[in-house]
C-alpha cells in the first residue's frame, strides 16, 4: 500500500552446549582450555546413543528433519572441568500431510485481503490525488522561497496519511486472512530435546499443569500457548538430584562419585502444538532416560 510523503526541512538436529563455557562465555578462563580425551568423548556419545531411541518415532504423516549422530564436546574450559558438563541432543519433526492445506489457505487469505483492497481503491486513489496535488502545491512554494506557506501544508499532509492509513486498515480482513493462516500453520512441528546435565532448570509457573509421566521426575509440567498469534505449547521434565537456588530456579546438584562427562542430571523439553502435546509426552520412554541416572 505505500506510505503518503510528507516534506520536512525514523539444533535443530543434534545440539550441543558444552555447559561450562557457555555458562561463563563472557568471562575469563584462568585456567585455560583443554581438549576432550577420546575416553570421555566416547562415554557422552554413548550416553547420547541411549538418548536417541528414547524420543518418539514420528507419528503417521510426519516426518523426522533431522536424526544426526551425537556430537558432542571437543574441548572445555578447565575452571569449569570439575563441574557436570552439559550436552544433549534435540529432534525436529514436521508434518507433510498438512501440505495442500496450507495452500489453500494461503490462496482464500490472499484473495480475502486482494478483494478487500478492491473495495477500497478507489477511496484509496482519490487520497493519493489530493496528496500528490498538495505535495506539488508545497514543492512550488519551496521553490519559490516561501517556505513558512511550504511547512504551514505538513499539517494537511499528515491528514490525507492518517486518512490513508484509516481506510486501508479498515474492516477485518487482514485480520481474517492472518487467523485462517495461523490455523492451517498449527500443529506442523514439534521438537523434543533431551538436556544432559544442564546447570539450571525454571520450576513450575502459575500458568503451568502438571503431568505425569513414569520414574521419579523432580519437575514435570506444560503449558498452553503464550502467545495469541500461536498455539505452540510446552512441557519440561527433569530428572536427578536439585536444589531451589537463590533466584528460584533449579539448580543441578552433582554426584560426587560419578565423572563429570557422566550424567548428573537430565531435563526433557517439548514443544508441540497445544493439543498434540499430551500425546507427544506419553511418546517418550521416560524410563528408558531416568536409567540412565547414577544409582
Amino acid at each position: 500500500m505505500g506510505n503518503l510523503g510528507i516534506v520536512h526541512v525514523h539444533v535443530i538436529g543434534c545440539v550441543l552446549a558444552i555447559g561450562a563455557a557457555a555458562a561463563a562465555a563472557d568471562s575469563v578462563c584462568n585456567k585455560g582450555y583443554r581438549d576432550t580425551s577420546a575416553a570421555e568423548r566416547a562415554t557422552m556419545v554413548r550416553i547420547l546413543d541411549a538418548v536417541r531411541p528414547a524420543l518418539p518415532a514420528a507419528p503417521q504423516g510426519w516426518v523426522i528433519v533431522n536424526d544426526d549422530p551425537p556430537s558432542v564436546p571437543g574441548g572445555l574450559c578447565m575452571d569449569y572441568e570439575r563441574k557436570p558438563w552439559s550436552y544433549g541432543y534435540s529432534r525436529t519433526y514436521r508434518r507433510t500431510d498438512k501440505n495442500d492445506e496450507i495452500d489453500r489457505a494461503t490462496r482464500a487469505a490472499a484473495d480475502l485481503m486482494q478483494a478487500d483492497m478492491v473495495k477500497k481503491q478507489p477511496r484509496l486513489d482519490a487520497i493519493m490525488a489530493r496528496n500528490q496535488a498538495l505535495s506539488k502545491q508545497q514543492v512550488a512554494l519551496i521553490e519559490k522561497g516561501q517556505m513558512e506557506r511550504a511547512l504551514a501544508l505538513n499539517e494537511q499532509l499528515a491528514s490525507l496519511q492518517d486518512e490513508y492509513r484509516k481506510v486501508a486498515d479498515e474492516g477485518d480482513a487482514r485480520l481474517r486472512g492472518e487467523a485462517m493462516m495461523i490455523e492451517a500453520m498449527r500443529d506442523i512441528e514439534f521438537s523434543v530435546s533431551v538436556r544432559v546435565n544442564p546447570w539450571g532448570e525454571s520450576p513450575a509457573a502459575a500458568d503451568t499443569t502438571a503431568v505425569t509421566v513414569t520414574g521419579n521426575p523432580v519437575a514435570a509440567y506444560r503449558w498452553n500457548s503464550r502467545r495469541e498469534d500461536s498455539r505452540q505449547g510446552g512441557a519440561v521434565v527433569v530428572y536427578g538430584r536439585w536444589r531451589a537456588t537463590a533466584s528460584g530456579s533449579l539448580g543441578l546438584v552433582a554426584h560426587g562419585h560419578v565423572p563429570a562427562n557422566a550424567v548428573h542430571g537430565i531435563s526433557v523439553h517439548v514443544d508441540a502444538d497445544e493439543e498434540r502435546l499430551d500425546s507427544v509426552i506419553a511418546a517418550i520412554d521416560f524410563n528408558a532416560l531416568e536409567r540412565l541416572l547414577p544409582p
